[in-house]
Order: C-alpha cells, then sequence, then structure tokens
C-alpha cells in the first residue's frame, strides 16, 4: 500500500522521460505522432509505476489495432472468431509491427530495472560481477539491434527529425516527393496525445458505425443488401445508361459528412428514384476489382483479367456485359491508358477515351500528383464525347481524388477546421471538398438526364491512406443507382 500512496518526484521525472524516449524511437509511425512529441497523458499515468505499467500496456495494444485503420471495437472480430483465427498470420502481424514489441518490451524492462534499483545505481556495485556485465552487454546489442535491423522505426525516426528541422537531402526531395504532403498529415507539436487516447476517442465517435469484422460487414453482399448489376440494369429497357466509379470516394464514417454529399448530388433534383446498396471492396485489387465486378458480377480470375485483352476476357468467362450488343459502348477515364493496362480495354468499346483523347478535344488539365484531366469537365461535356443521342452505355473511371489530391476549386463547402475529422489532416479536407464540386456537376448533369436513363455512381476505393487513417472511413462502398420517376 506504502508504494500506491508514496510520491517521488525524481521517479516522476523518470518514468515521463524513459516512456517519451522509447515512445518516440519504437511507435513515430503510429498516429499518435503525427500530432506532436511528448504525451500529455503521460505527466498522469507516471505518477504510479503500475498505472504506468497498464498503459505501456494499452498504448501498445492501441497502437497495434490503429496500425490497420481498427479501433476497440475489434475485440468483436476476436471473440466472434477466437476458435477459427490464423495463429501464423497473427504471429506475422506481430512481426510487421515487431518496433510495437520492442517498445512494450524495452519500456517495461527499463522501468522495471530501475524501479528495482530505485534509480540510485552505483555502477561500480552493480557490475562487479561477470554476469550482470554479461547481461548488460547482451541487453545494449539487442537494444541498437532492436533499432538498426527491423528499420520500421529508424526510418520514421530519422524522417520526424528531417521533417521538424525542414532538412531534406537532394534524395528526398526527387524520391520522396511527398514532403508537401507530410506537412498536411504531421503537425510536429511539442506536446500530443497517446494512441489509445485517439483510439479510444475514435471508437466512441464511430461507435453507431459498422465496426470492421461486423457480422453485417461479413454477409453485405446477400441479396438483403446488394441485388447483381444485370439484374437491376436489365430489369428495365433503359435508353442511355451511364455509370461513374468515382476513384477514392471520400466514404467518411460519420453520417453528417456522408449525407452531405449525397444532398449534393440529388439537390434540385425533386423527381429521382434512388436505389441504394453497400458493397465490400477488394483491399488487394482496388478499384480494378471495381470495374472486373460490375463487367463480370461473379467470381472471376483477377490475373488473367488485367493481362487478357478485355474482349477475350469477357468472352471467356461469358461476363455479362459482353452480351449488351444493342448499345453504344464507350469508356472514359481522365488518366494514362498505360495505368493498369487498360489499353487492353480498347477493343471491347465502340469508342475510348482517356487522358490524351481528352485533351486534344480541350479538356482542361487538373494540377495533380496523379495529373489527369479534370472530372467535372467530362461530366460537363458529355456530349462532346457520346455522339449518339440514345443507346448509349457510357463508363467513366475518375482520378481526380486520387490520394494524394490537390484542391480542383477555389469553392470552400465547409470550413474544415470546424468539423471532425476533416480537421485532422489537410488531405481529408481536400478530398472533401473536391467530391463536394464533383457531386455538384453531377447533379447538373442528372438534372439533364432522360426519363428512361440510369446512372450508377461507384463511391469507390476508400483513398488509399496509411492504415492509421483508414480508421476514418467505411469499410464498405455505396452504390447508387438513379433514374427518375
Amino acid at each position: 500500500m506504502k508504494k500506491l500512496t508514496n510520491f517521488d518526484f525524481k521517479h516522476y521525472v523518470f518514468r515521463v522521460l524513459i516512456v517519451n524516449f522509447l515512445s518516440f524511437i519504437y511507435l513515430s509511425k503510429t498516429y499518435a505522432f503525427d500530432v506532436g512529441f511528448f504525451s500529455i497523458q503521460s505527466f498522469i499515468y507516471s505518477i504510479n509505476i503500475y498505472l504506468t505499467y497498464f498503459f505501456i500496456f494499452l498504448e501498445s495494444v492501441a497502437a497495434l489495432i490503429n496500425e490497420y485503420g481498427l479501433d476497440f471495437n475489434v475485440y468483436k472480430l476476436l471473440l466472434n472468431n477466437f476458435g477459427s483465427l490464423n495463429y501464423y498470420y497473427v504471429g506475422y502481424i506481430l512481426y510487421e509491427n515487431i518496433n510495437i514489441i520492442y517498445f512494450l518490451f524495452f519500456s517495461a524492462i527499463i522501468l522495471f530495472f530501475f524501479e528495482t534499483a530505485r534509480y540510485k545505481i552505483n555502477i561500480k556495485l552493480y557490475f562487479n560481477s561477470i554476469k550482470r556485465k554479461i547481461y548488460f552487454v547482451f541487453f545494449i546489442i539487442v537494444f541498437i539491434l532492436s533499432n538498426i535491423i527491423p528499420t520500421l522505426s529508424y526510418n520514421d525516426v530519422i524522417q520526424r527529425i528531417k521533417g521538424v528541422t525542414k532538412i531534406w537531402s537532394e534524395n528526398d526531395r526527387i524520391f520522396f516527393n511527398e514532403i508537401q504532403y507530410y506537412y498536411q498529415n504531421v503537425k510536429n507539436n511539442f506536446f500530443r496525445n497517446d494512441n489509445w487516447y485517439y483510439t479510444l476517442k475514435f471508437t466512441i465517435a464511430y461507435s453507431n458505425n459498422l465496426h470492421t469484422g461486423s457480422k453485417k460487414i461479413f454477409d453485405i453482399d446477400k441479396n438483403e443488401y446488394f441485388g447483381d448489376f444485370e439484374k437491376i440494369i436489365t430489369e428495365k429497357n433503359y435508353n442511355n445508361i451511364y455509370v461513374i466509379i468515382n476513384e477514392s470516394y471520400p466514404n467518411f464514417r460519420s453520417q453528417i459528412l456522408k449525407d452531405n454529399l449525397f444532398q449534393r448530388i440529388v439537390i434540385d433534383n425533386k423527381n429521382l428514384k434512388v436505389q441504394k446498396f453497400k458493397k465490400k471492396w477488394n483491399r488487394s485489387i482496388t478499384t480494378q476489382g471495381s470495374e472486373m465486378d460490375f463487367f463480370c458480377d461473379k467470381e472471376v480470375d483477377y490475373d488473367k483479367f488485367r493481362k487478357k485483352d478485355l474482349e477475350e476476357f469477357l468472352k471467356r468467362n461469358n461476363c455479362w456485359i459482353y452480351n449488351i450488343k444493342n448499345k453504344n459502348l464507350t469508356y472514359i477515364h481522365s488518366y494514362n491508358e498505360s495505368f493498369f493496362n487498360r489499353t487492353r480495354y480498347k477493343n471491347f468499346f465502340n469508342k475510348s477515351y482517356f487522358k490524351e483523347d481528352l485533351y486534344l478535344k480541350g479538356f482542361k488539365n487538373c494540377k495533380q500528383k496523379f495529373h489527369g484531366i479534370c472530372d467535372h469537365e467530362v461530366i460537363n461535356n458529355m456530349d462532346k464525347l457520346i455522339h449518339k443521342k440514345n443507346d448509349n452505355f457510357v463508363i467513366f473511371l475518375t482520378v481526380n481524388n486520387h490520394v494524394p489530391a490537390e484542391p480542383i476549386t477555389k469553392k470552400k463547402y465547409i470550413n474544415c477546421e470546424k468539423v471532425f475529422p476533416l480537421n485532422l489532416s489537410k488531405q481529408f479536407c481536400i478530398i472533401y471538398n473536391n467530391q463536394m464540386f464533383f457531386n455538384e456537376s453531377l447533379s447538373k448533369f442528372l438534372s439533364n438526364m432522360g426519363k428512361d436513363d440510369l446512372l450508377v455512381l461507384f463511391s469507390d476505393t476508400p483513398p488509399m491512406f496509411a492504415g492509421k487513417r483508414r480508421i476514418h472511413f467505411e469499410d464498405l462502398i455505396d452504390i447508387y443507382f438513379f433514374s427518375k420517376n
């Protein structure tokens, strides 16, 4: 009981310094360090050694699950699947994040050592035996190797130092062309909150959303959530069909932000019929996965899809879209045709337009890291690309919101500094504002759409931020079918 109540200021200061020093070495790549360097919470829990041990463990757990864009609701996934866990894969995850294991191990060992010695170490007396000298040398070697062999933490420490000092090497400026985006996501304040603080905050903020691992997510492609594309598109003899696969749609878990984006589409469109479905997205093949799903509507071999001529692939797999013979098939992508070898699409579509084709037709470029034609230019001038009035089937793949993104409009639809989670990252604000602008153009397009036309919108592939930022985005994509009553 005495240990719980006694307070020693020297011990307290050492605990604060040890925890923060080891956090910086091993946790620099985690969410908390995007804000600052010195833990505010450490000033509280370092008052007591047992509290310190507990919060070191909690911080390690939070850092690990946050690395994969998860929150504390992950315990439901573990409980639901405990008997069927792939322990080999669990071991792989721990190895991939071994810097977090090092943080837990070295923090506990070093604190235990100093606490046992009461922070009074007589070097000559303590190392008076060969055994202790061997232990000490072994510990130092392991500590050094932990920062060199798995460069996960070492590289991030170096990057953070460069970020603070702004001393980037020439190689950084040539090969690390994300420097400007680094400063959009990293604040470099002196004080910060711990990872567990943010994970708890996000767990509470998103408590009403589907968490990763939810049983509802596992069942999301069943009929009560999503009917197949062929059935919906062919159930009525639509005149013109427009399919927009919206790259990196900002599907934030905040329902208010999602509703604002949707309202921007349907505003001033009072006679719309809207069908909304949710669908899982393929984490390994991303946007091409959405194209493949749409073209075939069944399980097919992705490796063959990405290599073979599209027409040949669709024919061999008896994909539903191959049998659409009564439409003028047009494919539009505002980026390079060489990207993911989409040149192979040309034989199947009656007409295809890529970045260079659109530029020659007078469409403007939007300056981005993925430098392509402005998506709103395409949707606003679709009539320049489709020469038939009726029986068109158009697939348009956007690019402007592919992260890292740049602003494509000077209009400000929202004060990001006052809205969570847009105030956490400048990139969050940019892609949201860009999407509001595009959705405004989409609304005008719907207004001019014929009564027998159909528009399908994929809110495709959540923006490809690092896992620690994925916590703010849904694990599902929305698919909307718009027609007129």
